[in-house]
């Protein structure tokens, strides 16, 4: 049985059905930019199994609801942060060095990894951004390896948890926990590669380029916190070449978010240009 969509088109406006105080300009959608609303406004919608797709089959665009819910996350922490942020509030001015992540208690069980992996949570973020408490490790994987991780935990006496929305599993040996998330994407198998020569405290910490695209790509609130403030410590040349190389996975509307953020992050440090 289909469900109802979890979003509709009112008036030039996204809506989110269960609470209408949630909007976002239409034209978010860069593809809907100068379209007449007679065409922007009605889409297609179609039930796929397990999510609606929205298709404007004469402009040739397609977008899923996660898709719009991601930008619609994304919009709302902006503008509210534009709205109400102000110079100077950060606690960590850019230093140009990292931060140690302090990582002990995992260390004498992945120093024996039976793949490469790269480190992606908050341990990775404290990495890159002002510390924050986190008592958990994140690390992600490339799917085709999850098997031979099962095993690994398995052989330790870790036990599989639940499974992770996101995809993969959490882990436990009854007092740490470990978060192993997969990937299959083109871009993880570099990230986790790079992720090598990034070894700090112990572990390979994905790079930050990878990181924040992995975060922007979450849409998740929090994660769109944490990529304003890994990308507020960095320079102007710095983050032009962060957008150089994800240009390949970038949308005209995740390029504008990125600066929208990197602007938000260095305004909350005040930090000059």
């Amino acid at each position: 049985m289909n469900s109802q969509p979890a979003f509709r088109i009112v008036s030039g406006q996204w809506v989110a059905v269960h609470h209408p105080r949630v909007t976002m300009p239409i034209s978010r959608l860069a593809a809907l930019r100068g379209v007449s609303p007679t065409v922007a406004e009605h889409p297609e919608w179609t039930w796929e199994s397990d999510h609606w797709r929205i298709s404007w089959p004469t402009l040739g665009v397609t977008l899923s609801e996660h898709r719009v819910r991601t930008l619609m996350t994304r919009w709302m922490l902006i503008q509210m942060s534009q709205r109400r942020a102000k110079p100077g509030q950060g606690s960590h001015p850019y230093s140009g060095e990292r931060n140690v992540i302090m990582p002990i208690p995992w260390l004498p069980l992945l120093q024996h990894s039976p793949t490469p992996f790269a480190v992606c949570g908050g341990m990775a973020v404290n990495y890159y951004a002002h510390p924050r408490q986190t008592d958990d490790l994140d690390i992600v994987v490339l799917i085709q390896d999850m098997e031979t991780w099962d095993a690994f935990f398995r052989d330790n006496d870790w036990i599989r948890k639940g499974p992770l929305s996101i995809g993969g599993w959490t882990y436990t040996n009854g007092e740490l926990e470990i978060d192993v998330l997969t990937s299959d994407a083109d871009w993880a198998a570099r990230a986790i590669t790079e992720a090598q020569d990034e070894f700090h405290d112990g572990l390979p910490i994905m790079p930050l380029v990878w990181l924040v695209w992995m975060k922007l790509d979450a849409g998740r609130t929090g994660d769109q916190t944490d990529v304003s403030h890994m990308l507020g410590r960095v320079t102007v040349e710095e983050f032009q070449g962060i957008l150089m190389t994800l240009s390949p996975w970038l949308s005209i509307e995740d390029r504008e978010d990125l600066e929208s953020l990197y602007q938000l992050g260095r305004w909350e440090l005040n930090a000059a240009d």
